[in-house]
């Protein structure tokens, strides 16, 4: 049993009920049922100030009080402070949809899902993630589990899978800069070069060996005289090289500093999209729903939505972005090429400088050693190759498997799967109340977490079968998720039948229950005293009385 008290809280002047398990309010519209049942709720659930706290004082008075006393402990809400004022052990409480604050079902589909998932502890743990990746398979499953875990435990899921997406990009971007080409999987798993060496032992095996000719020849003096000649006419190009090394690398950080400001730019751009809104289940007001860290934040939309004008603009506007920096990374990676050239180019001027200053007679006799220079740089050509290909080879596999791990943090990945599973549970659950009932079935859409009933969306019910899947759904989650008590308002949209039913199901829910509705006359007002299932009141000008009592006077 729950016992409350309540004074002037709205249009409830005055309050002693008691909830033994059920407490049936009744009186006529405006007579402050509705903010009886409120009242009980904010104390309840912790959540002081549905509407702001100033408006919840009734008129004239200084202060508002809510108190429930359990068997093992009392909270009590006081306004405007805005605070509940605890004590015991068992102190009485519930989730703000057990107190009537809020409805799972008349949630947007996408808090629906976290909703029920965070109720029926849906969400994977880190076991789940261990066993999807042991089920995939091509992971250290130990590291990875502890790597993504770790992210998840920061950012939440759709951070942590955001996250991922990001390094995806960015290791495509790094797979283009070295095989030139955009990044598929189709490419990647094909792209190779006209290597001369299968694999980059080999290749170093050749490039020592070339070098070590090279060596030999330049030791024994077997350059020919056209050699000596084109070593004069590199060793010549000697300072219009560096000259032009130095323009072009200016023209690289030029071109770098082109790139990073086109990218800041884009960055910069507005999204195109409309905020995704739900509306406030208070004021009806759209709100957006950000998560920071653990924190969930429901902030109000101050501006008016996007005209479609509006938004043609914005995607105009970050496409010409978007092409405005592949231009700028063409530019920069042909300015990277050409510095690659004037270096080599530089290398090879100072090298023939050098050759010629230790020329030795021999020289005069020797052979051309062209060929062994040539040899040489065929080799280092050949192992840069071999080591492109195997450098694109790891990213285009660290990309595939990055690519499942983005398919297990989706929305429609690992939390979807899970919470199909544990949704059975609370589908039981209502199950068992519209049976008590003698309602049609409440049914959860595993599509999109939406209400049927009777196998019809919850948009195309009727008014009262939409309050059945409301109350239906409100006293499952007060049974799942450990509520003390619900509270349920507006019972008189309900026919005699399916009043019964509501009455039926709170019996088998076995908690106290506070059930406010509208009635015309006192004194047909059912007697649940006499029944055995709790007490009735009657409500007047905020004043709550008991039946019974009256019934007797």
């Amino acid at each position: 049993m729950i016992t409350v008290s309540a004074h002037n809280f709205r249009g409830c002047r005055s309050a002693e009920i008691e909830c033994a398990p059920i407490a049936l309010v009744c009186g006529l519209n405006a007579a402050g049922k509705s903010s009886l049942a409120m009242g009980v709720g904010c104390a309840l659930s912790g959540n002081m100030q549905p509407i702001g706290r100033a408006s919840l004082v009734g008129i004239g008075a200084a202060s508002a009080t809510v108190e429930l006393q359990g068997e093992g402990g009392r909270a009590r809400g006081e306004w405007p402070a805005g605070r509940v004022v605890t004590e015991g052990d068992q102190i009485p409480e519930a989730s703000t949809v057990a107190a009537g604050l809020e409805s799972i079902v008349t949630m947007a589909a996408r808090d629906r899902a976290k909703a029920l998932s965070t109720l029926l502890h849906a969400e994977p743990t880190i076991e789940d993630v261990r066993a999807a990746f042991e089920a995939k398979g091509g992971f250290d499953v130990e590291q990875i589990t502890s790597g993504v875990w770790s992210l998840i435990e920061q950012h939440g899921w759709d951070g942590t899978h955001q996250h991922r997406r990001d390094r995806g990009a960015e290791m495509k971007g790094q797979w283009r800069q070295i095989t030139g080409a955009n990044y598929g999987s189709r490419v990647a798993a094909t792209w190779r070069l006209d290597l001369e060496d299968e694999d980059e032992d080999t290749a170093l095996a050749r490039l020592a060996n070339a070098r070590s000719r090279h060596e030999r020849t330049i030791a024994s003096g077997a350059v020919s005289a056209d050699e000596k000649r084109r070593l004069e006419e590199e060793a010549q190009l000697g300072d219009a090289r560096q000259e032009a090394l130095v323009r072009i690398t200016e023209r690289v950080e030029e071109f770098t500093g082109v790139h990073r400001k086109v990218q800041e730019a884009r960055q910069a751009l507005p999204p195109a999209g409309q905020p995704t809104t739900i509306p406030c289940p208070y004021c009806a007001s759209p709100i957006v729903v950000n998560r920071v860290g653990p924190e969930t934040r429901f902030e109000k939309i101050d501006s008016a939505p996007l005209s479609d004008e509006a938004v043609r603009k914005r995607r105009v506007a970050i496409a010409e972005a978007d092409g405005k920096v592949a231009h700028a990374y063409d530019d920069l990676n042909q300015a990277r090429r050409d510095l690659s050239k004037a270096e080599s180019a530089v290398r090879a001027s100072l090298d023939a400088q050098e050759r010629i200053a230790n020329w030795p007679r021999a020289i005069e006799m020797g052979t051309d050693v062209a060929a062994a220079e040539a040899e040489v740089r065929r080799a280092e050509t050949a192992l840069a190759d071999c080591r492109r290909k195997k450098e694109a080879d790891e990213l285009h596999a660290r990309i595939t498997r990055n690519e499942v791990i983005i398919d297990l943090l989706a929305g429609d990945g690992l939390r979807a799967q899970k919470l199909l599973r544990v949704v059975a549970l609370f589908q039981a659950q209502l199950d068992s109340l519209t049976d008590a009932a003698k309602w049609p079935r409440v049914e959860i859409d595993t599509n999109d977490m939406g209400l049927m009933l009777d196998r019809r969306v919850y948009p195309l019910l009727s008014t009262s079968e939409q309050y059945r899947c409301r109350v239906a759904v409100q006293i499952a989650t007060a049974m799942i998720d450990g509520s003390s008590m619900v509270v349920i308002d507006g019972a008189d949209i309900l026919d005699a039948p399916s009043r019964s039913g509501l009455f039926a199901m709170l019996d088998l829910a076995g908690l106290p229950a506070l059930v406010c509705m509208t009635y015309p006359r006192r004194e047909i007002v059912p007697d649940l005293a006499a029944l055995g299932m709790g007490r009735s009141y009657w409500l007047t000008m905020g004043v709550v009385e008991p039946i019974e009592q009256r019934v007797a006077a």
